[in-house]
């Protein structure tokens, strides 16, 4: 019998004993967030010269500014923030001393990609290991998403690749201070992440929206063109396609709804898959799930309207591009996945999916498939029960309305309360 589980300290934190020693060490810790701070880190630690670019710069000082605006922040959302940061300045700096050294990636064509565009929670990020478990597939692993670019000495075979243990560590630090975070977004160290992290490397990503406050900043994400950054995402996959080749991508993000046109423009020979599920029964498990995450960056109590606000306004934003932009898909290209279809039967949907890409289903790849499904049973590490108008004040029937040009849109099945 699966476990449920009630998270009843949204609001108010309650941290192990572990968690606060954690805590309070990073309190101890001297260190400055701000431009100037995090270059210096960069710089310093960087095993190539540091890619200097003004634009770049002035993105990153613009997305600090927005997070040392916001009082709600702590000490620990701070040297979050510093690390991912820096560790993306010398990512960046590795890619393009990757290119330099080998400037033929450059003709590295990013062909046929499966690309899935879904909310959180309606079934992206399963459908995504389904199809990662396919070993012709080229997916970009949960530790690969921190660090794509491996170290010069690594990749000269001159010391170890210390990426993987990297992850490993991370997950180990948030299992320590948000433990339930598993059991609603479960996507282990070599598990199959989303590949707009790797848009970190050039700082224009929903991803550094989604957790946190930065409503201002996600409103001028929103109203950006976004097609240079999509240009980047494909450079970046030409070169991880270099160090480890297979036949396919396969890619998803939540993000690529709100930009349709531009994926198109980037991809234009992609399968394009997207997930449809209950906006309101989406918008449930999401704000719980960023609510819960809050307790890393900000100071307690939690601002439940806060995080109310800004995760309602992303969705609403990303489920508006889908109905706004769908015309711009290729019809041929296009698969619809529905959820309650999807959970009924995984197998059939995927099967869909390869027609619908041209791709063989081959008796290895269905068993990889089944494998996967055998070992990843939903609900195996406890199911979340969640409460909309108890824990945001949302009556189901106004987050109906809210979303109503969705619903409209698509023939999603409405769903029970946590069914």
């Amino acid at each position: 019998m699966t476990e449920t589980i009630r998270i009843t300290d949204l609001r108010e934190p309650v941290h192990s004993e572990a968690a606060i020693a954690g805590l309070q060490m990073i309190e101890a810790l001297p260190f400055e967030l701000t431009r100037d701070s995090v270059i210096a880190g960069a710089r310093e630690e960087c095993d190539v010269p540091l890619f200097e670019d003004d634009g770049l710069f002035e993105r990153l000082a613009e997305y600090i500014d927005e997070v040392k605006s916001d009082t709600m922040w702590n000490k620990m959302g701070h040297f979050a923030a510093f690390n991912s940061l820096k560790r993306f300045l010398i990512q960046r700096s590795r890619l393009e001393a990757l290119y330099a050294e080998h400037p033929e990636i450059d003709e590295i064509e990013i062909e046929r990609p499966l690309i899935i565009a879904g909310l959180p929670r309606s079934g992206t990020s399963h459908l995504l290991n389904l199809l990662g478990a396919d070993p012709r597939l080229r997916a970009l692993r949960r530790w690969e998403s921190q660090e794509p670019i491996p170290s010069v000495a690594a990749r000269r075979g001159d010391a170890p690749d210390d990426r993987i243990a990297n992850g490993e560590a991370g997950l180990e630090q948030m299992d320590l201070l948000i433990p339930l975070m598993r059991n609603m977004y479960d996507v282990p160290n070599h598990g199959i992440h989303e590949e707009v992290d790797l848009q970190h490397m050039n700082l224009s990503t929903l991803l550094m929206g989604t957790g946190h406050n930065t409503t201002h900043w996600m409103k001028r994400y929103f109203e950006r063109d976004q097609r240079p950054h999509y240009a980047f995402l494909k450079r970046a996959l030409k070169a991880l396609y270099f160090l480890e080749p297979n036949e396919r991508w396969v890619l998803k993000s939540p993000q690529h709804l709100a930009w349709l046109p531009d994926l198109v423009e980037t991809f234009p020979d992609a399968t394009f898959v997207l997930t449809h599920r209950d906006p309101v029964a989406v918008l449930t498990s999401w704000l719980t799930m960023s609510a819960y995450a809050a307790r890393l960056s900000w100071t307690s109590p939690i601002d439940i309207d806060a995080v109310r606000e800004h995760s309602t306004l992303l969705q609403k934003e990303l489920l508006d591009g889908a109905v706004r932009d769908l015309g711009v898909l290729p019809k041929d290209q296009v698969e619809h996945v529905y959820f309650h279809e999807f959970m009924a039967d995984d197998v059939g949907t995927l099967e869909r999916i390869y027609t619908r890409a041209g791709f063989d289903l081959t008796p290895a790849a269905r068993a990889a498939l089944e494998n996967y499904i055998a070992d990843h049973p939903r609900g195996r590490l406890g199911k979340v029960v969640y409460d909309l108008e108890a824990d945001f004040g949302v009556t189901r029937d106004s987050a109906y309305e809210l979303f109503a040009n969705y619903m409209d849109a698509f023939p999603v099945k409405r769903e029970e309360p946590n069914s």
